[in-house]
C-alpha cells in the first residue's frame, strides 16, 4: 500500500485538536505547580493571574504555530509524493509473535519456573517465623486472635507457643498498643 497524498484539512483539524488538548494539560500543570510552590514557599512566584496569562499566551502561540507547521508539512509531503510516489507501507494479517518474541517468552517462562522452584526449597528461616507471627503482632484486624489479660499474664497467649523471641525478648514478644 502506498500513501501518495495527505489531506491538509484533516491534518490541520487533527493537529489543532491534539495541540489544544496538550495546551489544556500544560495550563493545568502550570496551575498545580504554582499552587505547590506557593504552599511550600509563599510569595516567591508572581500572582496566579500573571502565570495564567503568560501560560495561555505561550499555549496559544504553540497551538497556532504547531497547526501551521503540520499543515505546511502536509503540503510539502504532497508535493514530494508527486515525484517519488509517496511512502510505501506494508500491511499484514499475521498476528503471530515474531520468532524473537517467542524465544524471549520461552526463556522468561523457564526462568520463572526455576525461580519458583528455588524459592520453594530455599526459604530463609526468618521468613517463615515472620509470616507465622504476623497475625499475632498486628492484632485481631489482621485475622489473629488477641489473648485476654489473664492469658497474657499466664503466658498462654498465642505468642507463647512459638518459644522465645528471635530478637531476645524472654516473654516471646508483646502486642503493639
Amino acid at each position: 500500500m502506498r500513501i501518495s497524498e495527505g489531506d491538509p484539512w484533516s491534518v490541520m483539524v487533527t493537529s489543532f485538536l491534539l495541540l489544544t488538548g496538550l495546551g489544556v494539560i500544560a495550563i493545568v500543570t502550570a496551575v498545580v505547580v504554582w499552587i505547590m510552590v506557593q504552599t511550600m514557599a509563599p510569595d516567591v512566584l508572581p500572582e496566579l493571574t500573571t502565570v495564567l496569562a503568560i501560560s495561555i499566551g505561550v499555549i496559544t502561540l504553540e497551538v497556532f504555530m504547531g497547526t501551521c507547521l503540520a499543515t505546511l508539512a502536509t503540503f510539502i509531503y504532497n508535493l514530494s509524493a508527486q515525484y517519488n510516489g509517496g511512502v510505501e507501507v506494508a500491511l499484514t494479517n499475521d498476528l503471530r509473535p515474531t520468532p524473537a518474541a517467542t524465544h524471549a517468552l520461552l526463556v522468561m517462562g523457564r526462568a520463572r519456573v526455576r525461580a519458583r522452584r528455588y524459592l520453594r526449597t530455599h526459604t530463609p528461616s526468618w521468613a517463615s517465623r515472620a509470616v507465622r507471627r504476623l497475625p499475632e503482632v498486628l492484632g485481631p484486624w489482621s485475622g489473629g486472635t488477641r489473648p485476654t489479660q489473664a492469658e497474657e499474664a499466664a503466658g498462654a497467649g498465642p505468642m507463647a507457643s512459638h518459644g522465645p523471641d528471635p530478637h531476645g525478648k524472654a516473654d516471646g514478644g508483646t502486642y503493639l498498643k
